[in-house]
This record gives C-alpha cells, sequence and structure tokens, in this order.
C-alpha cells in the first residue's frame, strides 16, 4: 500500500504526464535527501530505474563518502549504479568555465551519453518545491522575463536533447525528510550546503525564512504563483507564433520584420524580443529597433547600420525603412 506521500507524487506523475510504465529511468543520484527520496519512490512506484552519481573531486573526503554511501545504497535496494570521475577544476580551467558550471556540463554531457549507449528514456532528479521557490526569487532579482518566472518545470528538453523529469515538484523538503524517517533511511549532506557564500544558500537560509515570517504558505503560494504563470505562458506564447507568422519572413541570411504589421499587434516589443533576442540584440537595441523613425534624408537607404551583438555573438547589419526592419547576421 502507498503512503500519502507516495500517492502525492504518484497523482503527480500521472497529472503532468511525466513516466509510462514502458520508460526506463535514469536517476541523478547525488546520495542527498532528495536524490534518495526519489529513487526510493520510483522504485515502490514499479519503474524500471538505474542510477547515476558524479564525482566530481571537489570535497576531499567528501566527495569519497557520497561516493561509498550511494555504492552501498544501491547495492542494497537492488539498482544498477553508473558511476563517473571528473576532474572538475581541470575542466573548469581549460574550458574557462566556473567550477559550478563545469560541474553542470560534465554532468549533462556524461547523462546525455549515459542515455544514449544504455537505452534510457528519461532522466530523473530530485528538484522539489523549495528548489522552485528559491529558483522564482533569483531569477526575479536577476531580472527574467515570463518564462523565467515560470521556475523550474516538471518536464523539459535541456540543451544536450535529454528529457528530465522532476517527480518530487509536488513535495516540501520537509516531506522529502519525513518519508525518509518513516522508512528508516539515511542520507548524506553536502557541507556546502550550509554555508551562505552561495546566492542559493543565502536565499534558502535567509530569504524563505523571512517570507515565511510573512505567511506561513510562502513556499507553496510562489509555486501557485508559477504554476499560474506557465498558463499565462501557454497564452503569450501562441499570441507570439501568429504575430511573428504576420510580420516576420526570412530571405536565407537575412531577417525582415514588417514595420507596419508589427505595429497591429498587442505587444509589437514582445514580438521584436522574441525574434531578436535569440540572435544576439541586447534590449536597448531591441527598444531602439521599435521606435527608429525610418531613414534621415541624408541618409542612402540601401546603406546598413552595424550593430555588435552581445556575448561576442559578432554584428548584425540592419537596414530600416518606413515599410520593414531587415536584420543580417555577420561573423
Amino acid at each position: 500500500m502507498l503512503s500519502s506521500i507516495e500517492d502525492k507524487v504518484a497523482r503527480y506523475v500521472a497529472d503532468c504526464g511525466l513516466l509510462s510504465a514502458t520508460d526506463r529511468v535514469l536517476v541523478g543520484l547525488s546520495g542527498g535527501a532528495d536524490s534518495v527520496c526519489l529513487m526510493l519512490m520510483l522504485q515502490r512506484l514499479g519503474y524500471e530505474c538505474a542510477a547515476v552519481h558524479c564525482n566530481f573531486h571537489l570535497r576531499g573526503a567528501e566527495s569519497v563518502r557520497d561516493e561509498e554511501f550511494v555504492r552501498q545504497l544501491c547495492e542494497r535496494l537492488g539498482v544498477r549504479l553508473h558511476l563517473a570521475d571528473f576532474d572538475t577544476e581541470g575542466f573548469a580551467h581549460r574550458r574557462r568555465l566556473s567550477v559550478e558550471l563545469a560541474a553542470r556540463t560534465l554532468r549533462y554531457d556524461h547523462f546525455q551519453q549515459l542515455m544514449q549507449s544504455e537505452g534510457y528514456t528519461k532522466l530523473a532528479v530530485g528538484h522539489h518545491m523549495d528548489d522552485n521557490a528559491e529558483t522564482f526569487l533569483l531569477r526575479a532579482v536577476r531580472k527574467t522575463g515570463v518564462s523565467g518566472l515560470c521556475g523550474i518545470r516538471p518536464l523539459s528538453v535541456n540543451s544536450q536533447g535529454t528529457t528530465v523529469v522532476r517527480p518530487l515538484l509536488c513535495l516540501r523538503r520537509e516531506q522529502v525528510e519525513v518519508y525518509l524517517r518513516e522508512r528508516g533511511e539515511s542520507w548524506v549532506t553536502d557541507s556546502t550546503n550550509l554555508e551562505d557564500e552561495a546566492a542559493r544558500n543565502r536565499v534558502r537560509h535567509m530569504v524563505i525564512p523571512a517570507l515565511q515570517t510573512v505567511s506561513r504558505q510562502a513556499v507553496g503560494n510562489i509555486c501557485s504563483t508559477m504554476e499560474n504563470l506557465r498558463e499565462v505562458l501557454k497564452v503569450y506564447e501562441a499570441e507570439m507564433q501568429r504575430c511573428i507568422g504576420l510580420c516576420v519572413r526570412r530571405e536565407g541570411d537575412t531577417v525582415c520584420i514588417d514595420r507596419r504589421r508589427l505595429q497591429t499587434c498587442v505587444s509589437p516589443l514582445s514580438v521584436l524580443h522574441e525574434v531578436l533576442w535569440p540572435l544576439g540584440f541586447n534590449e536597448t537595441q531591441i527598444r531602439n529597433l521599435l521606435t527608429a523613425k525610418g531613414y534621415r534624408p541624408n541618409r542612402p537607404k540601401d546603406s546598413a547600420r552595424p550593430m555588435r551583438l552581445r556575448g561576442g555573438r559578432g554584428t548584425a547589419a540592419v537596414e530600416i525603412s518606413w515599410e520593414e526592419i531587415r536584420v543580417t547576421l555577420a561573423g
């Protein structure tokens, strides 16, 4: 018989269409409470699972402890375990990445390779409601759009093409720990999660507790707001696709935007943003193109004004007339 927490996760998985009976699930297993709960839960719900653990060798003896804990857990559960070792700091140095980004890149590249070679269909990770609320707050203070404010999705496909599912997004962190204690299971704790140097840890240890003095349901209310925003996003994306189809055409490497049709859209700025932001234009450039007055009399009509794109993406030749904006990307 399923416990109330297991039943809640089972209904969430079904409602969100995360897993089917035929899926072969690879579980990212760090040894922390979230991933241990996820592994046990999916096993109990009857899914075919294997685990993958990455040792990034960033925390000395603690990294060795985590790997040994995961090894013993999988042996006891009868779960196939894939182990990976990485020289994370060396990789970060060679690629000129932060250690955090290097670890993420190594992890998800390995996950994708493993899924392809072993035939796993879904990658399951242990994000829960508290993680989602923290993500919402971090993105809000760093500035983001509607999509960013939707937080962590129950199901997504990452840049490597991996289908990632998050069955525990319906649970609070405290529910995860209650579930493990009820089953007599232990877990390991990453000591860096107890420090306040990382922005996410400061949100977790200081901001969330402060918000809960305003409302005891702060985390749940933030997650409900994200669900509402995901519904709003569906309307937004549908309207953007309609407007882009109305206003935009491509001529080889050139994007042509009909300015007159653009002005009939509910939000011309949003349409321009959806078209030009992926090409490397920044917010100021996009706003300037929206308000451009066309060519001045002393400017040849066939001349193109180069714009430098953000992130070192090269330049774009931009031609503006009363009728349209023409953008051609250059190296």
